[in-house]
């Protein structure tokens, strides 16, 4: 990524987390957290990746970012200087859940085998 890119991508990501987590009272965010922000070279997009607590609440924040979509970009564009807020564009974040079956299967393996050390 574009090293000038990485501080606006944080940004964003705290931004969003802080709104959601104190600013919104919509329960579809309860047990959200966003993992990643990636804006893109002309500040036209923001794709933020976002992972639930429990995969079924993932339908739900999925709705919740769609009903929040304007006022979360509002914060951003309230708490950022930039000559354009970039429009917001949702994602679960697939690699999460690959890395939480991952950590599964090792674990189900350390416990099937006890002489092997992690």
């Amino acid at each position: 990524m574009n090293a000038r890119l990485e501080p606006i991508c944080e940004q964003v990501r705290e931004i969003i987390s802080r709104a959601i987590a104190f600013e919104m009272r919509d329960p579809a965010f309860e047990g959200v957290t966003i993992t990643r922000v990636r804006v893109s070279p002309d500040y036209q997009f923001a794709d933020v990746r976002y992972t639930t607590y429990d995969d079924e609440d993932r339908e739900l924040a999925e709705a919740g970012f769609q009903r929040a979509r304007g006022a979360l970009r509002s914060a951003v564009a309230k708490q950022i200087n930039m000559r354009k807020t970039p429009q917001l564009r949702f994602h679960y974040d697939e690699d999460v859940v690959a890395e939480r079956r991952i950590s599964d299967i090792l674990e189900g393996l350390k416990e099937d085998s006890p002489n092997v050390e992690a």
